[in-house]
């Protein structure tokens, strides 16, 4: 998943002869704290709503004002991961998307962004959650892997934390099954650390809740 699916069309940029008011009326109409500003077709920075604020003279042009504009972006190539770190870099809820000529293409908000992490994750997928951790020189991906395809699961989506201090890998891993009973015990037989179980629906049903109850506090 890149940068161009995840583009909200719906918020449009600023543009350097556009005034502070008619920023401030689009970051309100929008629900947005920051907004790409734009020279011609070439992006030049984000503006935020308490750098409009401060301005002494809404009505003059952006053009006219010598702003902070900070300026975080990604091509339009890159993946959904790099918009996430620029954003975490940035400290910033939108990422604006360019080509490798500085031309303006979109904008990927904080929903749009959080919609293709869930997709990519599998979060409205039923199936059980299993972290285990494992001393990280005996840790490989194809054992867990045959280790579930072995108790006729498969694997919807895997991620792994390296523990420095006790040299552990820790990994997160949701199936497409809820009966996992025998992948625990092979798991326990393989000598990793079983940390945590999540396979009932109630549980299931409180993640689809939590994630829709996410995306609409982020439309609101």
């Amino acid at each position: 998943m890149i940068a161009p699916d995840l583009i909200s069309d719906s918020i449009p940029p600023l543009h350097l002869e556009d005034s502070g008011e008619h920023a401030l009326i689009l970051m309100q109409e929008f629900n947005v704290g920051q907004m790409p500003v734009l020279d011609g077709k070439k992006y030049v920075g984000l503006i935020t709503m308490d750098e409009v604020i401060g301005l002494k003279h809404l009505s003059h042009t952006i053009k006219s004002f010598q702003l902070p504009l900070r300026k975080p972006f990604v091509l339009n190539t890159a993946h959904i991961f790099d918009i996430m770190k620029a954003a975490v870099d940035f400290n910033v809820k939108v990422v604006p998307v360019v080509n490798e000529e500085n031309e303006y293409i979109g904008l990927v908000s904080a929903e749009s962004c959080l919609r293709g992490f869930a997709t990519l994750n599998s979060v409205k997928d039923a199936g059980a959650i299993i972290e285990v951790a494992i001393p990280q020189q005996d840790y490989t991906l194809s054992e867990v892997a045959r280790i579930a395809e072995d108790n006729d699961a498969n694997i919807l989506c895997f991620y792994t934390n390296i523990n420095q201090a006790d040299a552990m890998v820790e990994l997160t891993i949701k199936l497409d099954t809820t009966d996992v009973s025998g992948i625990v015990a092979t798991f326990e037989r393989f000598e990793y650390e079983v940390k945590a179980i999540h396979n009932d629906v109630q549980y299931t049903e409180e993640l689809k809740d939590r994630y829709d109850a996410l995306m609409r506090y982020l439309n609101v």
